[in-house]
């Protein structure tokens, strides 16, 4: 009697304990699990059995089951990494090594996108999505706790350590302590160190009206009111979310255009002149499957865009990742800015979101909205006399660049010697 075909789950958590499995197809083929069995006896196998994987495709299915039903940021959607992974990490030569830890049934009890970046010395493991994701972290089940845990973790990563493609250094950055309602298992590591910022977030109420009341004094709400008149003097003032993807492109080639400017004033390097970043954005922003996540409007004032914003809603949270206004229309006198940010934050409580999260950065205006400081660690590890080398610089730039973000005496300095630079530069050119 013919064997019945195995499900992708099934196959792989097989060839994760160390079966022999033909694949069914050629995009079964491309799962490639990296790693062999993990004794001589399959039966006496750990409660955990783990497999690498070079590509996404094949635990599509799982992943997105997993985004739902258990415990992640968006930033480490499916959608989200295979997108940045399409348009940034093949071009920086960044290969996955996507680990996931199966349970004795074969579900997954979790996954850790992750990435072998090949350097010149040293080859570097790192999480996939880079310098795009404000929160790094794992994809959890909610059975996580039970069966795993941070406990049980700092061991388990051993395992995972040897499973993975070679490597000199391990640099895992802006991790939070938290994943959802879990306790984040890497924290448990040994060498983990605070991040050079933290990021901030409020929690909203039932109705933006109550929240707004107890967030602004007398005196701000006058003053937030006598702008708002200001600027509706100028035309109506209407947040607009355009619904098809064309608009909202459009909408995104404005919010880029203003950023830019921006960028140029502080003397930022512009996120958009980066390679693939103009298209990872724009590949959100029109993408079906991304439709629920992400947010792309602006602020019309008398039809024009006086502001623009591209935001995440992921699990009751609204995360503040992008926004520009036009600093050369009449309405930047206004602070089109801040009112794109009120609306922003109506819209999100009307729209069910229980939290407003304003993201990595300790920029002072968030200290005005946000009670809740995240706190964001990185982990740096070598594991070779190389991976020293290459590390020990590494190391002590962080501790540098920690301490003057967190020096109320040297960080607004630092930004006004930036900014006074890049004016400089401007008309020297």
């Amino acid at each position: 009697m013919a064997r019945p075909p195995m499900t992708p789950l099934k196959r792989m958590h097989a060839a994760s304990a160390g079966m022999s499995i033909k694949p069914e197809s050629e995009a079964q083929e491309s799962a490639q699990i990296l790693t062999g069995p993990w004794r001589e006896n399959p039966a006496a196998a750990p409660e955990v059995r783990l497999s690498v994987h070079q590509e996404f495709e094949p635990l599509k299915a799982v992943w997105q089951e997993l985004e739902q039903s258990g415990d992640c940021t968006p930033f480490q959607t499916y959608v989200w990494l295979t997108a940045w992974q399409r348009h940034i990490g093949t071009r920086q030569g960044v290969r996955p090594a996507i680990v996931v830890g199966w349970d004795t049934s074969g579900n997954a009890l979790f996954i850790l996108p992750l990435a072998i970046r090949i350097g010149f010395f040293c080859n570097r493991l790192s999480w996939l999505g880079g310098d795009l994701c404000d929160y790094q972290a794992p994809l959890l089940s909610k059975k996580f706790p039970a069966q795993v845990g941070s406990d049980r973790f700092a061991a388990l990563w051993t395992r995972i350590r040897g499973l993975l493609p070679a490597h000199h250094i391990v640099s895992l950055e802006r991790m939070p302590e938290q994943v959802g309602a879990q306790p984040n298992p890497f924290m448990a590591l040994d060498g983990v160190r605070p991040h050079a910022c933290f990021a901030h977030k409020t929690i909203l109420k039932s109705d933006w009206e109550s929240y707004y009341g107890e967030k602004r004094s007398s005196a701000s709400r006058k003053r937030d009111k006598q702008k708002r008149r200001k600027t509706e003097e100028l035309g109506a003032v209407t947040l607009v979310t355009p619904d098809t993807a064309e608009a909202r492109l459009q909408a995104l080639d404005v919010l880029m255009a203003q950023k830019s400017v921006a960028f140029a004033r502080m003397g930022v390097a512009n996120l958009f002149d980066k390679a693939g970043y103009r298209d990872f954005y724009r590949d959100l922003a029109a993408s079906t499957e991304a439709a629920d996540m992400i947010h792309v409007c602006y602020l019309d004032v008398g039809g024009k865009v006086a502001a623009a914003n591209w935001g995440v809603s992921f699990a009751g949270r609204y995360s503040y990742v992008l926004a520009s206004y036009d600093e050369t229309a009449e309405t930047a006198k206004y602070g089109p800015g801040v009112i794109q940010l009120m609306e922003l934050m109506a819209h999100a409580t009307a729209t069910g979101h229980d939290e407003f999260d304003f993201t990595i950065g300790d920029e002072a205006y968030k200290e005005q909205w946000c009670e809740v400081e995240v706190r964001l660690h990185d982990h740096r590890e070598p594991s070779s006399l190389l991976g020293w080398v290459g590390l020990g610089p590494e190391i002590a730039y962080a501790a540098v660049k920690r301490f003057i973000k967190q020096s109320p005496l040297l960080w607004p300095r630092f930004i006004r010697m930036r900014a006074m630079a890049a004016k400089w530069h401007v008309i020297g050119a």
